[in-house]
């Protein structure tokens, strides 16, 4: 290997490092040079981004997916109902979601005497846990009005033995 060749390695490497550490946190929109191969969204529905930040130990996180919609409930418990479908950016490869056939919200229906109602977050049964991947955005189709919560989960450092019965 070369000199001029090793020099130039290196800059790639400094150069791809930087650009990891500056990579977008969490909440941040990803570019439109990031969004460009992916499908605009229907009429009716929202294209929600999650850009995720780099992490050291992204095979040991998971993002879940809470989707839904702010309304005004009562003391019972509510769920829309609703199928997240996964698709392929044709040439690409790369994932994207898309939530169809919302219904409800479905309810309980306990007697709710003396409690005033209140606007909550109902979500779509059936919360998704992924991959983490801070090299590609999350991408999610939502119907109008409904809207794109996540959180983070990690693997705990701890791994216990199974007992043999």
């Amino acid at each position: 290997m070369t000199f001029a060749f090793r020099a130039a390695l290196v800059v790639v490497c400094v150069t791809t490092v930087a650009a990891c550490v500056a990579a977008p946190t969490s909440g941040a929109a990803a570019s439109a040079e990031s969004l460009k191969m992916y499908p605009q969204p229907a009429a009716g529905e929202r294209r929600m981004v999650v850009a995720l930040p780099a992490r050291d130990d992204e095979a040991d996180a998971r993002v879940e997916l809470m989707i839904g919609k702010t309304i005004v409930t009562d003391c019972n418990a509510q769920a829309f109902g609703g199928e997240l479908t996964a698709g392929t950016v044709q040439g690409w490869g790369y994932t994207y979601y898309r939530l169809g056939r919302v219904t409800g919200p479905v309810s309980t229906m306990m007697a709710c005497p003396g409690q005033a109602s209140a606007e909550r977050f109902v979500q779509v049964r059936g919360g998704e846990l992924l991959r983490y991947n801070s090299r590609l955005p999350l991408v999610v189709y939502v119907p109008d009005g409904f809207d794109v919560r996540y959180r983070v989960w990690h693997a705990s450092k701890e791994v216990k033995q199974a007992v043999a019965q």
